[in-house]
């Protein structure tokens, strides 16, 4: 008996729960449906009587400055007023006959301060001058000196003098080579003095081409910075404003093409400071760039050279950058057709050389250089010696820094493949890289020392595809720090 009370009693305790929960559950969903929907709620409602439209013309393709308002890149839309900004057209015949005076994106709305009456005029610059379809460039609106004012244009015509007298007479100016060919037969002669530099902007097509140029192939086409011109031995804070040292040379070279004739070097640079060759084309001659010890006491030119392509004449002494002069830079090059890619000479130290991609193609092999460094503090980075007897030669103690470097080899010649060699004592720094090449000769080594001794350190160099090893052991002689992977 007194286990069927405690039965009932649980099972009523059951029953009052079941009926909480669904009370529970009731008023829940009461709740719930109570929430309005923001959309239909009286508070947030916005009814099509209570906001405000308008119409207004909206771009569908981008439209430069300087271009006509066509029906075609324009549509009328329907938006809300509270977003449409001042003074927003929203007739295309109102635009009429205007043009654009900023850019303007396509989706954005078409306003007053963005449309003119008049043409806008181009940039001084040059660099943002959008030029009309076959039609010329008006040197005065760019800012340019057109050199065809100094002489009918004929293509092939000895554009020699004209060219001098353009830089006798326009100082701290750009003179503009249109497209075509300009002969000169003898030196371009580009001063660094303040009063005195120019700039040369050749046009994509434009070449300047050596003839009747005589035996002497070390004179470049293009000289920039006189003997005469010394520099002061040093330019102090104090010095600067009266030297008018910022404006000592503000000289660039960009664009074009520098054609040798395999007659002369291309473009010699012994003075001045933050000369600049971009966006070149240099063929066909003995030294493609080549980079003077300046009068000043660290010798320094702080020339940039980039994105210059260079393609020699195949000559048993052809280079490509020879280098006398410190704290350069290098970036972006190519180049071809050279018995050495670039070399340093003894004064030519503290340098740099990024991304430079040599290939070695006719003349003597076995005595062909990617890059030859007989200086010290030079730092080549990410270069690709291509089929050079040796990829990278170094002198008896030279303190240099290659860093990731390539070479490579893609067939067989004389029997020589060496990619990092020494004349003396080895004391550079060679960090990764790699050495890669599809035949076995002769001599086939990573690295390959002349003396012994040294401080140099290898890091983890890639070794090539034959892996030799214990030919890489047997060179690296005492004190020689060399981690193998």
């Amino acid at each position: 008996m007194k286990n069927k009370n405690i039965y009932s009693v649980l099972c009523r305790i059951r029953c009052l729960l079941i009926c909480l929960f669904m009370i529970s559950a009731c008023l829940i969903l009461i709740s719930c449906n109570s929430v309005q929907d923001p959309e239909n709620s009286v508070e947030n409602d916005a009814s099509e009587d209570t906001v405000e439209y308008a119409l207004a013309l909206r771009v569908l393709d981008d439209i430069n400055i300087g271009d006509n308002f066509v029906k075609d890149k324009l549509e009328i839309v329907r938006v809300r007023a509270d977003i449409l900004p001042a003074g927003a057209y929203s007739d295309a015949a109102e635009l009429e006959g205007k043009y654009a005076i900023s850019h303007i994106c396509a989706g954005d709305f078409v306003t007053p301060e963005k449309i003119s009456d008049t043409e806008p005029a181009p940039s001084i610059d040059g660099d943002d001058v959008e030029v009309p379809e076959n039609e010329p460039i008006d040197p005065y609106e760019i800012g340019y000196v057109m050199i065809t004012k100094y002489s009918s244009f004929a293509d092939g015509e000895d554009y020699t003098a004209a060219i001098e007298r353009a830089i006798e007479e326009n100082p701290g100016r750009t003179i503009y080579f249109p497209d075509g060919q300009y002969i000169i037969k003898r030196p371009i002669v580009i001063s660094t003095e303040a009063g005195k530099s120019v700039s040369l902007r050749l046009s994509n097509y434009a070449v300047i081409k050596a003839a009747d140029w005589g035996d002497d192939k070390a004179r470049a086409m293009i000289q920039i910075g006189c003997e005469d011109e010394a520099e002061p031995a040093i330019a102090s804070a104090d010095m600067m404003e009266e030297l008018d040292f910022l404006e000592k040379s503000r000289v660039s070279i960009v664009g074009g093409c520098l054609h040798g004739s395999k007659l002369a070097s291309g473009i010699a640079i012994g003075g001045g400071k933050d000369t600049y060759i971009y966006n070149v084309s240099i063929k066909h001659t003995f030294n493609g760039i080549h980079i003077k010890k300046a009068k000043n006491e660290l010798g320094a030119t702080y020339v940039n050279v980039d994105n210059v392509n260079i393609a020699g004449m195949d000559g048993d002494e052809s280079v490509g950058v020879l280098v006398e002069g410190t704290y350069n830079t290098f970036s972006n090059m190519r180049i071809a057709s050279v018995k050495y890619g670039v070399l340093c000479t003894e004064t030519g130290s503290d340098n740099v050389f990024r991304h430079l991609h040599p290939l070695a193609i006719g003349f003597h092999y076995r005595y062909s250089i990617g890059f030859w460094d007989k200086s010290d503090g030079n730092t080549f980075d990410v270069c690709y010696s291509d089929q050079f007897a040796a990829g990278y030669r170094v002198e008896e103690n030279t303190r240099s820094v290659f860093n990731g470097c390539f070479a490579y080899w893609y067939s067989e010649k004389n029997n020589y493949h060496v990619g990092y060699e020494s004349t003396g004592t080895f004391n550079s720094i060679i960090v990764s890289g790699k050495v890669f090449h599809r035949h076995s000769v002769k001599l086939d080594a990573y690295l390959y020392l002349g003396a012994e001794g040294g401080q140099g350190v290898v890091l983890y160099p890639i070794n090539s595809i034959n892996s030799h090893i214990d030919m890489l052991k047997q060179h690296c002689k005492t004190n020689i720090i060399v981690y193998i992977v």
